[in-house]
């Protein structure tokens, strides 16, 4: 079994080869604290003030 020493040297050339391959990862830009509240981002349901008429108010008000 490989030793740490080892493994680390194993580590570092990957890292380098991988680096070499893709290129180094650029920085990441930091994070803006100006983004706005996640908050009330969904629109309100419209309210629907109309009454319900179920099966049976319809056929006693249609003679049904």
């Amino acid at each position: 079994m490989a030793t740490q020493e080892e493994l680390a040297k194993l580590g570092r050339e990957a890292f380098a080869l991988l680096d070499k391959f893709y290129g180094r990862p650029g920085k990441r830009p930091p994070f803006s604290q100006d983004q706005p509240a996640r908050a009330g981002r969904h629109p309100t349901p419209l309210r629907n003030d109309q009454a319900v008429l179920n099966s049976k108010d319809a056929a006693r008000l249609f003679g049904g």
